[in-house]
């Protein structure tokens, strides 16, 4: 049996509660969903595997104001968390987080007697992966990486991206994405950038919970507004500014944009928003709420462009989300999206804003028949093709091939 240990920011749902009620900036959820229902999914695996979970605490100085994090060990839903001690102070915590996961690790991998004994990193959260990286060769064990996202291509203000540039970041970065024996990752098109020893790699675009099954969208609970929602990052190289000035041109008078999520168009969502009473700014809730809200949506959307760099190698979670629902999903034609997915989804053809304002009149106009019909065969596809419990067997078969 493999025996897994979960390298990552993952928290349980009691801390992840704790943190977003008492945190001066709300935390973004999406990662933590993400690891959520991977993990998850190898607990739904128990016959091929044992999972638990190594994580440092998703806090910085400036987004929560207490500085020392030590916490038990939680057990929840047969998953273990364990907690990287923490000191919540700059350039403090990052050595605090190095020095105590590599004996935590070091550890873990020699007293698991078994040969099957791996690591699976999210090679993000570079001090923990780092310290993974060399108890895992000092002891011979197995490391596979998750890549969900590239540095340097995470969209954020200029002044950060420019500051991680010319740090020694990437340099770390790139030596330890270098040492893992096998890739999981979200695009064919990342491997030629981080697997430059060209080690074997699978493509896991994405996964939905397996337990959205007994989840209902019924059309009977729909508003009777014709609600779109966006739920993610707020930011305009995300294509929300032009998905809001394309809704702007909407005629229809049910029509509703609900827009989810926190980013740099935040402070100026006034402006953005204008005198349109129709567009509305829920601002960052629980994703649990958010689910809800979609539950009852007419569409949601994703206007990502297609043009920009990043998109090449990455899947958004917000798309799984969305077709897991029930509720239509319209997006754009990422590139790293296959085409198992277009007949699934609504596709902007013309990402100008008059080609999407033109996208949207004719999805709103079909019947909520029509509409609900569509978004039941999404969910359908995902939950039987990408569901967790499906997924995380293939990575076990990945990990059990090396």
């Amino acid at each position: 049996m493999t025996k897994i240990l979960y390298i990552s920011s993952l928290c349980s749902d009691k801390l992840l509660d704790y943190i977003f009620k008492t945190a001066n900036q709300k935390p973004e959820q999406a990662v933590q969903k993400f690891h959520k229902l991977v993990v998850n999914g190898f607990a739904n695996n128990k016959d091929n595997c044992s999972v638990e979970t190594l994580s440092t605490i998703p806090v910085v100085s400036s987004t929560h104001n207490r500085k020392v994090w030590i916490l038990g060990s939680e057990r929840n839903n047969g998953i273990k968390y364990n907690y990287v001690p923490t000191i919540n102070i700059n350039r403090v915590k990052n050595l605090v987080v190095f020095i105590y996961s590599f004996f935590k690790i070091w550890w873990w991998c020699i007293f698991k007697l078994s040969k099957e004994r791996v690591l699976v990193c999210d090679v993000l959260n570079i001090s923990i992966s780092l310290a993974s990286v060399l108890a895992a060769k000092l002891s011979f064990t197995k490391r596979i990486t998750i890549i969900t996202d590239l540095p340097g291509l995470i969209v954020t203000n200029k002044t950060k991206t420019k500051k991680i540039a010319s740090t020694g970041f990437h340099s770390i970065f790139s030596y330890m994405v270098s040492n893992f024996n096998g890739y999981v990752l979200l695009t064919k098109q990342m491997n030629a950038v981080v697997n430059k020893k060209e080690r074997p790699f699978m493509i896991m675009e994405g996964l939905v919970d397996m337990n959205m099954q007994s989840s209902k969208n019924d059309l009977k609970l729909k508003s009777e507004e014709k609600i779109i929602i966006y739920a993610g990052g707020l930011y305009e190289k995300y294509g929300v500014k032009n998905l809001i000035e394309a809704f702007k041109m909407t005629t229809d008078p049910l029509a509703r944009l609900h827009l989810y999520g926190t980013g740099e168009m935040v402070e100026n969502m006034n402006a953005h928003i204008g005198n349109d009473d129709r567009i509305v700014f829920k601002g960052m809730l629980p994703n649990n709420v958010v689910v809800q809200d979609q539950l009852k949506a007419t569409l949601l959307v994703n206007p990502r462009p297609t043009h920009e760099e990043f998109t090449k190698y990455s899947f958004p979670s917000k798309n799984m989300e969305y077709m897991v629902s029930g509720t239509p999903t319209l997006t754009t034609k990422l590139p790293g999206m296959p085409h198992e997915y277009d007949e699934y989804v609504y596709l902007f053809e013309n990402e100008t804003i008059e080609g999407m304002h033109n996208t949207i009149a004719t999805i709103l106009a079909k019947s909520k028949e029509e509409l609900h019909e569509f978004g039941q065969k999404a969910k359908e596809f995902v939950l039987t093709k990408k569901n967790n419990a499906a997924q995380t067997l293939r990575i076990i078969n990945f990990v059990n091939s090396l």
